[in-house]
């Protein structure tokens, strides 16, 4: 099959790590695939390079900054004109933002069939727009209206969760071209190393005990930071490039000297920062953009053996009950007691840390995701 995937943020940010998991699998298995994102570096040109037999597209970021993301003037004419001379069986939106979508449409001109991608609750009460202040308020009432009528307009809807699954079939998606594919492990990208031998190499002190968390986004500090204020020497370890606000919410919570910010982290050294930590962490406030998504995050955490504390919200609680990868907790006081059981309990965070490491080899590997889709692909194929 020829293949574009379109994804509306920055190489290796946000839903470019689910495009690109995807991407590669398919390309392994003999698909070609391009996949459409946005330079951090160029504002004027569009540059080109494989990998992993995938043929990865940077876009212009001119004008992305100015109105939010995926409304870079140059980047959606690009891509549109790319859509409209080159055929693909296939055109793969990953979200509804206008580049990531609008090149789509025009793409069916060209007799490809489209898939919309769900991987997050944007509209409405709770979603990821219902912010108080917008810098431009009409582009929120446009991205409510357009988040539906994209995965409606599609041939094909893919979620990421069974509660965008159900969102789906709530607005009147047909259940026989719609299927949920949650995010996959990357266990050939990330290892389960030793403790030891990972302090050892980054020069961390062994007898520190380190609670871990993978990123910037999709967490809520005030459910973890004051929690760790109640576990004396817990340090916070954040993977991720430094960030200011996150400091200053350390040190309002009274945990400034034990915060660790890494900073960038390249992806062929992340095994190594994510064994530091003895407990991961996962904390989300119950509202509709938590409920709709499946951090990628904690498919890391189960990659690299390490056990999780989150939030019971989402499709989470049924990761950690059904496969014992962690313990849930639903309120600050929980999440501290939670934390402080597995930095004690030596024998139950090495039994959660097998779980979630034998899991994401088994039965949530990003090889099995990539199965469900192509087989997905033919299925709308088939269809009228």
């Amino acid at each position: 099959m020829r293949l574009l995937y379109l994804n509306h943020n920055y190489r290796y940010l946000g839903t470019y790590e689910r495009a690109w998991n995807l991407a590669r699998g398919l390309a392994r298995r003999g698909h070609q695939v391009t996949l459409m994102t946005v330079s951090r570096q160029h504002r004027w040109k569009p540059t080109v390079s494989i990998a992993n037999g995938v043929r990865v597209v940077e876009m212009p970021n001119w004008g992305q900054n100015y109105s939010g993301e995926g409304y870079g003037p140059l980047d959606n004419l690009l891509r549109c004109l790319h859509a409209l001379i080159y055929r693909y069986d296939i055109i793969h939106m990953f979200d509804h933002k206008p580049n990531a979508s609008f090149a789509g449409f025009v793409g069916r001109l060209r007799g490809a069939k489209l898939i919309a991608d769900w991987a997050d609750w944007w509209g409405g009460p709770g979603g990821i727009n219902d912010v108080p202040k917008r810098r431009v308020p009409a582009i929120g009432k446009f991205e409510e209206w357009w988040e539906i009528k994209s995965k409606l307009w599609a041939d094909g809807v893919v979620t990421i969760s069974t509660v965008l699954r159900q969102r789906a079939l709530d607005i009147g998606c047909p259940a026989e071209r719609l299927i949920c594919i949650p995010n996959g492990a990357a266990t050939d990208l990330i290892r389960c190393l030793p403790v030891a031998e990972a302090r050892q190499r980054l020069g961390v002190p062994l007898d520190r005990k380190i609670v871990g968390f993978l990123g910037m986004g999709q967490g809520d500090m005030e459910i973890v930071m004051p929690a760790i204020r109640q576990l004396p020497d817990v340090w916070f370890m954040v993977i991720g490039p430094k960030n200011q606000r996150v400091l200053e919410q350390a040190h309002a919570f009274g945990i400034g000297d034990r915060l660790w910010q890494t900073d960038f982290v390249p992806d062929e050294e992340l095994s190594w920062y994510l064994a530091c930590a003895d407990v991961m962490c996962l904390p989300l406030t119950d509202r509709a953009a938590n409920r709709g998504r499946l951090p990628g995050k904690i498919m890391y955490y189960m990659a690299a053996g390490r056990p999780t504390v989150a939030s019971p919200v989402g499709d989470v609680v049924h990761l950690v009950e059904t496969y014992r990868i962690g313990l849930l907790a639903a309120n600050q006081e929980e999440f501290a007691h939670a934390l402080w059981k597995l930095l004690t309990d030596d024998a139950l965070r090495r039994e959660l840390g097998q779980n979630a490491r034998k899991a994401a080899e088994i039965d949530l590997n990003w090889e099995r995701r990539v199965e469900e889709l192509e087989a997905f692909y033919q299925r709308i194929l088939n269809m009228p």
